[in-house]
């Protein structure tokens, strides 16, 4: 699949990126995937790939409801645009308390705005409220729970994703044009997002990152 430029995407790893420092120790990338988007971005002894299917790369296969893995054995949690496609969040929460040292972190990545993808296994958009919520329900003591992106890099990030969709763009010939032509649009959506004061423009978000400790 060809890379095609979107303004969340571009947004949620700079937003990994200034709170990477949280993450050390013993980590465990639950939902990893087929390779880890953010691992170049902390600094860690080991680090632990998890998913739900076996494949090269993959450390421990399992579900984050059930993970296969002792009591109290890492020092840190990665979990990015994982949630969404998890039925009983309550049980995933417990969970990844339950692995973590004392005074370990989780650092949990989620949506709010976002077309349906992996049907039909596609269940929840998040606030923070909700995300807020969920972590203190299970005895974690929230330590950042930050928004990222505005009404318009948000409209952007749609506009892109339809348009992906409508033109079954991944692959064609044109995606490079087309990508060049998102990334002038998504950054222009940026600019104005930066410069949006507005209390309207802060009900607008690509979603959240919750950063939490044990």
């Amino acid at each position: 699949m060809s890379y095609i430029y979107k303004t969340g995407r571009i947004e949620l790893r700079e937003q990994i990126r200034r709170h990477a420092s949280f993450i050390r120790g013993r980590v465990l990338d639950v939902g990893a995937g087929s390779f880890s988007r953010y691992k170049d971005l902390f600094s860690f002894d080991e680090y632990v790939l998890m998913d739900t299917e076996a494949r090269k790369g993959i450390d421990i296969v399992g579900r984050i409801e059930k993970i296969p893995s002792p009591d109290c054995v890492f020092n840190s949690v990665v979990c990015t645009q994982v949630l969404g496609d998890v039925y009983d969040l309550h049980k995933a929460f417990t969970e990844i308390y339950r692995i973590l040292r004392p005074n370990g972190v989780v650092l949990i990545t989620e949506s709010l705005f976002d077309p349906l993808h992996d049907e039909p296994e596609d269940y929840w958009r998040f606030t923070k409220h909700s995300l807020r919520r969920l972590a203190e329900d299970s005895g974690f003591k929230i330590e950042v729970l930050e928004h990222r992106g505005g009404y318009h890099s948000v409209m952007a990030q749609l506009k892109a994703r339809y348009w992906i969709e409508r033109l079954s763009a991944n692959g064609k010939w044109f995606v490079r044009p087309f990508s060049f032509i998102l990334k002038i649009l998504g950054t222009w959506a940026q600019w104005l997002d930066r410069h949006d004061k507005s209390r309207a423009g802060k009900l607008f978000t690509h979603g959240y990152i919750l950063i939490c400790s044990k």
